[in-house]
């Protein structure tokens, strides 16, 4: 089964701008040039001014309509003081971002809740009320080149609009097991655990690359970017890739939160070295966030290509045998992780699975929770069993 899903708002994502384009020239500089007095010769207004009207009517009509001098002066006058008819003008579709963004925060948007359970996953999304949805997840499982014990499942965050996250959601999963199960048809029979697990690893590496070549190449306009968390199972091992500030963390023995993967910001030293390394700078913004070159908090990313010679695309992978006592991973997007710690993530699911009650609604308790304590930012979460995944 192979599963995209784009998460987006029940209204719609382009919002109206509340301005227009009157004039070209600003209203204080027009009402002075009306102002000016102008001479024109009287023999050139004679010679442009239209001949009179002819009207034929019958003769009674005109009669009714005879009025004197002074009574057409007072209609005058007074549909002078009327109100006059209210224009509007449309404004056009491809209004400015900042126009778009004020409209999408202005209007009383309904927020949109989703909640899919699936084979073996849970999600639940909202999006923020700052602007139109642009997290996105995907996930494919069942039978891959006759590995039933081969599933992918991603958690997606853009930033920037929805080109690129629409596309990663779509090619990222497609390229991991396209290179997984080439590289385990190209490793030496008597090739050593070890080295299969580092062709896996590398494999991963290699689609996360090709994917945001792929991007970069197909959508030269796009200025924005996605972040990822991504889990592989395959073989009784779980291998965990990711790009910028998506998060996954497995829940072992009992409720025990493990972090696997450790957020690419620029606060972290060993970023901003490499940053700094390859000539660009961090710089901390007003608000307290580190920023390469002013602009990005994250540090890794799909797409972003003014910054790409810094913002790089290659994630960390990292594997987890499958064995007992591996119970489940939850992936999310930073809107949890930036109000819900990992140990209350875990804490969530492992109290919906004691009480027999369907994890799913514990995915959405942890986008409730993180809306309570003030997440303005769209809030996705997976839940992943892996329990049927140990051999």
């Amino acid at each position: 089964m192979v599963l995209y899903t784009t998460v987006r708002k029940a209204a719609s994502s382009s919002a109206m701008s509340p301005t227009g384009l009157i004039a070209a020239t600003p209203l204080p500089q027009r009402k002075k040039a009306l102002a000016a007095p102008v001479f024109i010769p009287e023999k050139l207004l004679a010679a442009l001014a239209p001949p009179p009207p002819t009207v034929v009517a019958p003769a009674e009509v005109v009669e009714q309509q005879s009025e004197t001098e002074s009574e057409r002066k007072k209609k005058i006058v007074c549909s002078a003081r009327r109100r006059p008819t209210r224009l509007v003008i449309p404004v056009a579709d491809d209004a400015g971002e900042v126009a778009a963004s004020w409209g999408a925060a202005a209007a009383a948007a309904k927020e949109a809740d989703v909640e899919v359970e699936g084979e073996g996953f849970w999600v639940a999304s909202r999006a923020g009320p700052r602007h139109a949805m642009e997290d996105a997840y995907s996930v494919i499982t069942g039978k891959n080149g006759g590995d039933s014990q081969l599933a992918f499942y991603g958690v997606f965050d853009g930033h920037g609009g929805r080109t690129a996250v629409d596309f990663v959601s779509h090619r990222l999963g497609e390229n991991v097991v396209s290179a997984v199960l080439a590289a385990g048809a190209n490793t030496h029979p008597e090739a050593s655990s070890a080295e299969e697990h580092d062709a896996v690893s590398a494999a991963i590496r290699a689609a996360y690359l090709a994917t945001d070549s792929e991007l970069l190449a197909q959508h030269q306009d796009a200025s924005g970017g996605a972040c990822a968390a991504t889990a592989l199972v395959k073989g009784g091992d779980l291998y965990v890739a990711h790009l910028g500030d998506c998060r996954a963390v497995l829940s072992r023995d009992g409720g025990a939160a493990a972090a696997l993967t450790a957020d690419h910001t620029c606060a972290a030293e060993g970023e901003r070295e490499r940053i700094e390394r390859g000539g660009g700078y961090v710089s901390r913004s007003g608000s307290g966030v580190w920023r390469v070159q002013g602009s990005l908090a994250v540090s890794r990313s799909f797409g972003d290509a003014g910054l790409k010679r810094w913002v790089v695309a290659e994630p960390e992978v990292s594997r987890v045998p499958l064995a007992a006592g591996c119970e489940f991973l939850v992936v999310a997007s930073d809107g949890l992780w930036d109000k819900v710690s990992n140990q209350e993530a875990v804490d969530a699911v492992s109290r919906s699975r004691r009480n027999a009650v369907s994890v799913g609604s514990s995915c959405a308790e942890l986008v409730d929770m993180a809306r309570s304590r003030g997440s303005r930012d769209d809030v996705t979460v997976m839940v992943v069993d892996l329990e049927r995944f140990v051999r």
